[in-house]
């Protein structure tokens, strides 16, 4: 199995991104958002509990994809250095278990181009961060860099479409980056 590791800020584009990539290639998309909503029930959002159980949650599916052989599959994330670096490096062991491999790929924009796309109508059905303040205050308390691995892709979003950046991500990454 290859995972792909989408991550950059919240707005960057993720998401959309992921979407088009997996339309042109037939690559699965781990929608992480799913397993907040499987985790909701049980205990308040953010608190301790709750990060735990989408943590595990989320580790489970790639565990049990990756020992099954799954194909290629799209991970998103607003991924926070160096907090996020452990479960990072825990999806890397369970890909290289099996055979596999994670493949960064940071989405890169500046924060006025968030700032603009952060009120879309999209983000509100989906339950994301969707206010300026509110952009503001994630980007204050999340380290949205690229991960710290030799061979993450970095892709500029800023003043192109989302099939622009798939097609990008796409060619990249036949060219073994």
């Amino acid at each position: 199995m290859q995972l792909v590791f989408l991550h950059g800020p919240p707005a960057a584009g993720k998401f959309t991104i992921a979407t088009e990539v997996a339309a042109r290639t037939g690559w699965g998309v781990f929608h992480n958002h799913l397993t907040l909503d499987l985790a909701r029930p049980f205990f308040p959002f953010g608190s301790e509990p709750f990060w735990a159980l989408v943590r595990e949650l989320r580790l489970a599916a790639l565990r049990a994809a990756a020992e099954r052989g799954a194909g290629t599959v799209l991970y998103t994330s607003c991924y926070d250095h160096p907090v996020d670096l452990g479960f990072y490096e825990e999806i890397e062991a369970i890909l290289a278990a099996s055979g596999g491999a994670v493949i960064p790929v940071y989405l890169q924009c500046d924060v006025a181009e968030l700032e603009r796309r952060v009120t879309g109508e999209s983000r509100v059905a989906m339950g994301k961060v969707r206010t300026v303040e509110g952009l503001h205050a994630q980007l204050c308390r999340w380290n949205c860099v690229a991960i710290p691995r030799d061979g993450t892709l970095r892709v500029v979003t800023d003043g192109k479409t989302a099939p622009q950046c798939a097609e990008e991500i796409i060619e990249r990454l036949r060219l073994g980056r």
